[in-house]
């Protein structure tokens, strides 16, 4: 059976289906296309809102890029600066660093000078120590010498106080017999007269002229014994002055000495150093006591100086001036000038460089007006003054600078201040105080020695 199809119609539902589906579509295109245009343009609206704020977010930037950079111009200028200052520092480290190289390269040296000079200061001290002791076995010697002579001398007090006993005796004896010489011979006269024309009284006058010759006899003989005691006392007061005269020599020249120096002297100047190190026993340690020291035995000094007629009194440390006055003489009154030199220093504190030239020099302008002697209080060497060159003096080190000063010091002392005159120079004693150098005590032992003088170390305190 033949299966016959339907013709088609115009519509059908299938194509209606198709027609909804396309207006459908063409309704959804024109309504998205109306809410995209709408989305455009709120877009639109939102852009240029951003643009507005971008364009405001942008100059504000700009303005915050524009601080910025002036901000990073000073930066740059100050890490500019800042690096040329480092790269200045580190040419002055690098310069230093050199300078300190060949610094270390002196100090090496002056290590090696320093222990020859300790080797030169050991063997100076060993001559010191064995001076010392010969001159304490003198002082020991003198000592005994003087309790010898103070136990004759009370001998003889006591033997001339016998005599001037005996002496007394003789005497007594001496009146009673003129007083019976006196009596007899009154007797004698009145018999004398009485017995012109008795035998009897003749008699009696011979035998009072017997007793007279007896008595003269007597008085003769006691006359003898009394020159004899007068010739022995005047013998015994002789040795009673000799040994007077040995035991004030013994105790002048025992009175006359400081721990072994020589009190000699009429016009005396006293160079006292009020550096800083007269109240330090080392850099770093200060000691009370020391100061006060030297001030005791400038004092001790003085009085035991016993020709000591007129002084003056020279300090120094960077500098040197007159203790007192300007420079006259001072006329020495005993007690009354140490108590003015002691009260003068107690009013002065040590402090600052020991510049020893100054005050030689100070010191040596007196020596026209008869100065004859120096008595020098020191604890140390000369660390500023004349001698020195510039350069010298910009890059020698301490120990450099000492030695230079050393050697000029004592040049000028030798060459002009101290040449002999009439074929004297002036005596210069040194008392040296304690300070820990090895070099100190050399230095014023060789200085005291070159001018004719006398050197002391005072002991550890």
């Amino acid at each position: 059976m033949r299966t016959r199809h339907k013709p088609p119609t115009l519509v059908s539902m299938w194509m209606l289906d198709v027609f909804c589906c396309a207006l459908g579509c063409m309704i959804l295109l024109f309504v998205l296309t109306a809410i995209q245009s709408q989305y455009a343009a709120m877009q639109a609206k939102l852009r240029a809102a951003s643009a507005a704020k971008t364009l405001d977010d942008l100059k504000s930037v700009q303005s915050q890029l524009a601080s910025t950079r002036d901000d990073l111009d000073k930066t740059k200028k100050a890490f500019t600066a800042e690096v040329d200052d480092l790269t200045n520092k580190l040419a002055v480290t690098t310069a230093d660093l050199t300078d300190k190289e060949k610094q270390l390269v002196r100090a090496n040296a002056d290590l090696t000078d320093t222990k020859k000079t300790l080797v030169s200061a050991v063997a100076a001290s060993a001559i010191l120590e064995d001076e010392m002791r010969k001159k304490e076995k003198k002082a020991t010697d003198l000592a005994a010498d003087l309790a010898k002579l103070r136990t004759a001398e009370q001998t003889l007090q006591k033997l001339l106080r016998q005599q001037d006993l005996v002496y007394e005796q003789l005497e007594s004896a001496k009146k009673k017999s003129d007083e019976r010489l006196t009596d007899l011979d009154a007797k004698y006269r009145a018999l004398m007269k009485e017995s012109a024309d008795q035998a009897a009284a003749l008699a009696t006058a011979g035998k009072v002229e017997d007793d007279l010759s007896a008595a003269r006899g007597t008085i003769k003989d006691l006359r003898k014994q009394l020159d004899d005691v007068n010739a022995n006392i005047i013998d015994l007061q002789g040795d009673k002055k000799k040994l007077a005269d040995k035991f004030d020599k013994l105790r002048i020249d025992s009175d006359s000495r400081f721990a072994g120096i020589a009190m000699t002297g009429k016009s005396v100047v006293f160079m006292i150093d009020i550096s800083g190190s007269m109240k330090l026993i080392d850099e770093k340690t200060p000691d009370p006591n020391k100061w006060p020291g030297v001030i005791e035995t400038v004092g001790r000094v003085m009085r035991s100086i016993p020709d000591l007629e007129r002084f003056q009194v020279v300090v120094f440390s960077r500098s040197s001036q007159f203790l007192i006055g300007n420079g006259e003489w001072q006329t020495y009154r005993g007690e009354a000038s140490v108590k003015a030199v002691t009260d003068g220093l107690k009013d002065t504190t040590p402090a600052g460089d020991t510049n020893l030239y100054s005050g030689f020099e100070q010191a040596f302008r007196l020596r026209e007006r008869g100065m004859d002697t120096i008595y020098l209080f020191s604890d140390g060497l000369p660390t500023s003054g004349a001698g020195l060159t510039p350069e010298q003096d910009r890059t020698l080190v301490d120990a450099q600078r000492t030695d230079v000063l050393v050697k000029h010091l004592r040049g000028t002392l030798k060459g002009t201040w101290n040449r002999p005159e009439n074929g004297r120079r002036v005596k210069i004693n040194a008392v040296g105080f304690f300070y820990e150098s090895p070099d100190v005590g050399a230095f014023l032992w060789a200085l005291a020695r070159e001018n004719d003088g006398s050197f002391v170390g005072m002991s550890k305190p």
